[in-house]
């Protein structure tokens, strides 16, 4: 039986192959000319597919573009045949296929009102004719957030992990108000009067050790818990990763209430950091694998506003608990205050359902698409929806796979035995900095990751009490625990803003836009540090970390764990956003180990200064080397990462930066060059654009890429036709009446 060939990320992992051709029951004759076109298509998908891990012409487009209505029909036969027969009607599966190969055009349908909705202008009709229960359901996905409304539970689901996440954090940062208790009775923010110097200002043994004890659950998350959340999804999932995680904090909650050294609290952090990276990692992989692709930010947003708002609580009960009748009994409630989310936590788990891409991963035990299907179909509103869905997993994860792998026998390929999985594992994180599509992938999420701490916002997530003891030069931890309410809320509430705006502004413009704000209130607070007046002194500071906290929270606040999550193909989704989370929690982890000595060599201004620098830091990581991934699926991103990050930073130097000097200082209305051609929202009609016009008209001069002075294409490649035709995401082009979406530009890039 011939079979249709891909490219692998590497050969030597049994991942799926491209789908196999079935074959004719006539006879020899027959059978040679089959395989000679069989052959030919092989090298046309093997072109293919390297095109999708090798972008050098910058073009976005759908993973069918490349078959003919035959093939289509074909491939989905061999998939119902294969995986869903008997329990789906295949000309439900072919339906959903052929308006997933077309999107443009049913989403362009699903707007149109009038009498030839369907139809294009010659009078050919479109091969799906949409119910309006379809249309409605097409057309809210893509304007309405939140359409799905069984997407409620799984954002729920993730909320409360959030919130355990930063409840945790604020039980950190309470705790070490309370070092004494636990036998740190010499740290700097105890005996610290003011910024003048007062007290004994040098780095103490026991700073190391409040440092190290605070540092130990980031430390471990990072290095065990981050690694781990690979194996235990591949054998519990993503819902049972996160429920692993939160029976690891519940345990470790309840034992750190009990200790009475600070050897004794450090060991139990550990456990409630392996937790920690378990649940960091496999909870916004859950909300980005679940969410429809328009929409997916703001799904993923749940998790850091949730942090936030669990911060901002965290901090009203430490400053209720410090109310209690001695400083003992305090430390207590706030070490074991985080069990009580976490049992929370579980109990959501209990309702809600598994990532739909978990058992669309072949090669693995867990590979089960009725399963997969059952899900997609309690959280999108159609039948439509979820087989269209359903299909093009199934069609992307067949891209990222090599060519030996069998479809009906994939069972066989699962790994076997201890070190089977070790060699797996080892041979995923491998190819992550083989790979270029996978490579920048990971460079641009681990930036981002990265920028995070080097903004300094956890300087006030960890150790706010202890600077704020320090400006204000008291002991007492009632006031330092009030400006860190304080401090939670602003984080909280102007986390709002990026509702919506993380898919409609984007990532990367949220990033640019408040990272230089960022670095200037984070200067203007180190300055506010030289004014002499304590309470004056006091007041400025706060206001500048106020307002700092406020620019951080819809920028550098949600997009790191969004990024993490949504960028890796799904052979790789766990292990690059593993990588990219344990270099953002080792990072924190630093910053709690060294802070407390940083904060006594430096005090208030320097400590502030030096982040400031960072903030600058970040956003030149972020402007030369972060792309875009708004409004995109998490199949097409496999398009947006896989052209050269070199080119991507010399498109940023050499094209935007001049276009941008000259649009906003010069007053020259150009268009806003873009590095990629997009043939799904923007690319040319086979039968012209709506109306027509000189795009539809030179349809056939036009090979589908944009050309640049000197006849270069984009990329740097040459102006040459693809080797197998385009066929453009719209078979028709409807009457000049017709709204088309509002997001069909700019929804690649900048």
């Amino acid at each position: 039986m011939a079979d249709r060939r891909g490219s692998s990320f590497n050969h030597s992992r049994s991942t799926p192959m491209l789908t196999m051709r079935q074959p004719r029951a006539t006879n020899s004759i027959e059978l040679v000319e089959t395989a000679s076109a069989t052959g030919a298509n092989h090298n046309q998908d093997y072109d293919y597919v390297n095109r999708r891990r090798n972008n050098n012409q910058g073009i976005i487009e759908s993973p069918l573009v490349h078959l003919t209505d035959e093939e289509l029909q074909e491939d989905v036969t061999t998939f119902w045949r294969t995986s869903l027969s008997p329990t789906v009607d295949l000309q439900d599966l072919l339906r959903a296929a052929r308006v997933a190969q077309n999107v443009r055009s049913y989403d362009e349908v699903a707007r149109y009102n009038g009498p030839k909705a369907g139809c294009n202008e010659i009078g050919s009709s479109l091969p799906v004719q949409l119910t309006e229960e379809e249309k409605a359901a097409l057309k809210a996905e893509k304007d309405v957030l939140f359409a799905e409304r069984n997407m409620f539970i799984v954002i729920l689901t993730v909320s409360l992990a959030a919130f355990l996440q930063g409840f945790v954090q604020s039980s950190i940062n309470g705790a070490s108000l309370y070092a004494p208790e636990y036998g740190l009775p010499n740290v700097t923010s105890m005996r610290l009067n003011s910024t003048t110097g007062e007290g004994d200002t040098q780095p103490q043994l026991d700073d190391w050790k409040l440092g190290a004890t605070n540092a130990s659950p980031f430390f471990f998350a990072a290095l065990l818990g981050c690694w781990l959340s690979l194996p235990i999804n591949d054998l519990v999932g993503r819902r049972g990763a996160m429920g692993v995680a939160a029976c690891l904090i519940f345990a470790s909650s309840l034992g750190a209430a009990w200790c009475s050294s600070w050897q004794a609290l450090l060991l139990v952090r550990i456990v409630n950091g392996v937790g920690m990276g378990v649940k960091a990692v496999s909870t916004p992989i859950l909300a980005s694998e679940s969410a429809v692709g328009f929409w997916r930010g703001s799904s993923i947003l749940a998790w850091q506003l949730w942090v936030a708002f669990g911060i901002m609580m965290g901090f009203a009960f430490n400053l209720a608990f410090s109310k209690a009748s001695d400083r003992r009994l305090t430390l207590q409630l706030i070490l074991g205050a985080p069990f009580v989310p976490s049992i929370f936590l579980m109990i959501s788990l209990c309702f809600c359902p598994e990532s739909p891409r978990y058992y669309m991963r072949r090669g693995t035990s867990s590979y089960n698409p009725l399963k997969a299907l059952k899900v997609l179909r309690r959280l999108r509103r159609t039948k439509l929806q979820a087989l269209r869905d359903l299909y093009l997993i199934y069609k992307s994860v067949e891209l990222e796979g090599p060519s030996n792998f069998d479809v009906e026998n994939q069972r066989d390929s699962v790994p076997r035995g201890f070190f089977s999985h070790i060699k797996n594992y080892a041979s995923r994180y491998k190819e992550l900095f083989v790979e270029r599509r996978l490579r920048n992938a990971l460079i641009s999420s681990s930036i981002v990751a990265l920028a995070q701490q080097l903004c300094g916002i956890n300087v006030f997530a960890f150790y706010s009490g202890t600077l704020f003891s320090g400006v204000l030069g008291r002991q007492d931890p009632l006031a330092p625990m009030l400006y860190s309410l304080g401090y939670g809320a602003i984080n909280f509430v102007f986390g709002l803003p990026a509702i919506r705006t993380i898919d409609t502004l984007g990532r990367r413009k949220w990033l640019v836009l408040t990272l230089p704000v960022m670095c200037l209130l984070m200067m203007a607070a180190a300055l506010s540090s030289l004014h002499h007046d304590q309470t004056t002194r006091a007041a400025l500071i706060a206001v500048f970390v106020f307002l700092f906290a406020a620019t951080y929270s819809p920028g550098m606040g949600p997009i790191p764990f969004t990024l993490a999550s949504e960028s890796f193909p799904l052979s790789h989704r766990e292990a690059g956003c593993a990588f990219a989370i344990a270099i953002n929690l080792l990072f924190a982890g630093l910053i709690q180990m060294f802070f407390p000595s940083i904060y006594a060599g430096l005090h208030d201004g320097g400590s502030l200064g030096l982040f400031a620098g960072l903030n600058f830091v970040a956003f030149v990581l972020v402007f030369l080397f972060v792309e875009e991934t708004k409004r995109r699926s998490l199949e097409d991103l496999d398009l947006i990462f896989a052209v050269k990050k070199r080119d991507f930073v010399r498109h940023q130097v050499t094209k935007y930066l001049p276009w941008f000097f000259r649009h906003y200082f010069l007053g020259h209305r150009k268009e806003k060059p873009s590095l990629y051609v997009d043939l799904i929202w923007n690319g040319p009609r086979t039968h012209g654009g709506v109306g027509g016009g000189a795009m539809g008209d030179d349809i056939d001069k036009w090979n589908g890429f944009a050309t640049e002075a000197g006849g270069r294409g984009v990329g740097g490649d040459e102006n040459v036709s693809p080797s197998r035709e385009r066929r453009p995401s719209a078979f028709t082009g409807l009457e000049s009446t017709m709204r088309i979406s509002e997001d069909s530009n700019d929804s690649a890039h900048r």
